[in-house]
Parts: structure tokens; sequence; C-alpha cells
């Protein structure tokens, strides 16, 4: 069974709205335009039920690094991109996620934190976001 990040990638790469740029996992580069899937540390059981099986969960950030200035309009265009992604994920049935998860049953994934800007430089910003994947293995 691929890891659980991998999967989680693999159904990231397929919104629409990607730009040119790489998905990773578990690294962000400095340069603008590209997008990193991180896991995040909880317990992995969303759920335990009494004969020891249970609902899990995979909690991840899904961020970026993007172009960032005092032009109004580059702050738009950041922010459109992560309404679009929001929306996105927000209306993903788990019949579509679930072929993605090699071999684990996808429940439903949840918005834990809207995006934010995180860390900014002199041009980049770190734009993210957390989610919380539900599933069944």
């Amino acid at each position: 069974m691929k890891p659980i990040i991998e999967c989680v990638r693999d159904f990231i790469l397929t919104f629409p709205e990607l730009k040119d740029g790489a998905v990773m996992s578990d690294y962000l580069s400095s340069d603008a335009t590209e997008y990193v899937i991180e896991s995040v540390p909880c317990d992995p059981f969303y759920k335990r039920y009494t004969d020891g099986g249970g609902l899990r969960q995979f909690q991840f950030l899904f961020a970026s690094r993007e172009v960032y200035s005092a032009d109004i309009s580059q702050l738009t265009e950041n922010s459109a991109f992560y309404e679009s992604f929001k929306d996105w994920i927000l209306h993903t049935e788990s019949s579509v996620l679930t072929p993605f998860l090699d071999g684990r049953t996808a429940d439903f994934i949840e918005i834990l934190q809207n995006d934010y800007v995180f860390d900014t430089d002199a041009d980049t910003a770190r734009y993210q976001m957390q989610f919380n994947l539900i599933y069944h293995e």
C-alpha cells in the first residue's frame, strides 16, 4: 500500500487550477509557485471502536509559495486560488477521493484551518490550509 501522504498528493494533483509548479511531500522551496503536502502530527484514529478498529485520520497542510507584493491584484489572485481550492475540496465526494487511497476508503475530508499567510519574505509568501482526511483502512 502506498503511503497516505503520497495518495493525498496524487489526489491534489487533479486540482485543475494548479499552476505550473511541483507538488512536493514535506518540502517547500523558497521559489514562487510551488506546492507541498505536509503531514501534521495527530492520533491516527479519528474514532476508535471497541473491537480495536475505527475510523482513521490523516491531518495535513496544503501549502504553497506564491509571489507576494503590495500589488492588490497579486494578493487577490493568491486569495482567489485558495478560495477555488477550498471550494473544490468541500465539493469532493468520498467516492471521488477513494480511488486515490490505494485500498483505503474515504469517508470525508474537512477543513481544519482556512488559508492564511504563514510566512513572508521580500517577494514571496507561504500560504497554507490544514485538512483532516477521515478514512477506513
